[in-house]
């Protein structure tokens, strides 16, 4: 199965779903070789907890006193349950694309957003975002998109002629921030210690990007620091 589809309308880019069955199958390895040894380690397990004043839970003993090919099938079970949980959450928390001529839509945990071509001036893979530079507005960031394989994000943004590139075009005049560090003013410390502070909050991140471009500066996050240039 791959990760980009293009209908009529755009073209999809989609987490590889090798991810989600690799998420599902872990825990369900897990459980199938908890149910073949886990048998002896349980009944070991309840013997120590009912020699102290706690005792063994109930349930422990149920488990322990289960015969082998249901040890297994129970234990099994529970992987495949806590595997289809984690691949949902999986699926939630990654991005989604639907990549139009003229825009874009998106979907990364329950959020959806929209991004136009006509304010775009560059795309590019930043991980753990993809990010959209525009003309006269604050970058857009949109989060997920570590899993987001390079090929398929090059090809449906290049399909309908959007500017993609390899890297960041301004990644040379970043700076490293530190704050009350000369060469920033009063004003400019405070945005960028709020921009600092959103930490993984989209919301307050947004906010403060917004407040940073509209001061003549772009920020981005790495490896918990925080790097500025000024905005031409």
């Amino acid at each position: 199965m791959t990760s980009a589809s293009a209908d009529e309308s755009g073209t999809d880019v989609h987490i590889p779903a090798v991810i989600p069955a690799l998420v599902i199958t872990v825990p369900v390895a897990v459980g199938a070789l908890l149910g073949f040894a886990g048998g002896p380690l349980i009944r070991g397990l309840t013997t120590v907890l009912d020699g102290t004043p706690v005792g063994a839970p109930g349930w422990l003993h149920l488990l322990g006193g289960l015969s082998p090919g249901w040890s297994v099938a129970v234990m099994t079970g529970l992987g495949v349950v806590v595997g289809v949980v984690l691949a949902l959450y999986t699926y939630r928390e990654a991005l989604s694309l639907r990549v139009f001529d003229d825009h874009v839509e998106s979907e990364v945990e329950g959020r959806e957003g929209w991004v136009e071509r006509a304010t775009t001036t560059a795309v590019f893979h930043g991980r753990p975002a993809l990010v959209f530079l525009r003309r006269d507005a604050a970058p857009v960031r949109l989060s997920g998109a570590q899993d987001l394989r390079e090929g398929d994000l090059r090809s449906a943004f290049e399909r309908h002629d959007w500017p993609w590139r390899d890297g960041d075009p301004y990644a040379d005049e970043y700076e490293r921030w530190v704050d009350g560090r000369p060469g920033f003013t009063a004003d400019e410390h405070t945005l960028l210690r709020r921009r600092f502070e959103a930490g993984k909050d989209d919301a307050a991140r947004i906010e403060a990007d917004d407040a940073l471009f509209a001061a003549g500066l772009v920020a981005r996050s790495d490896k918990k620091q925080l790097h500025v240039r000024r905005v031409s």
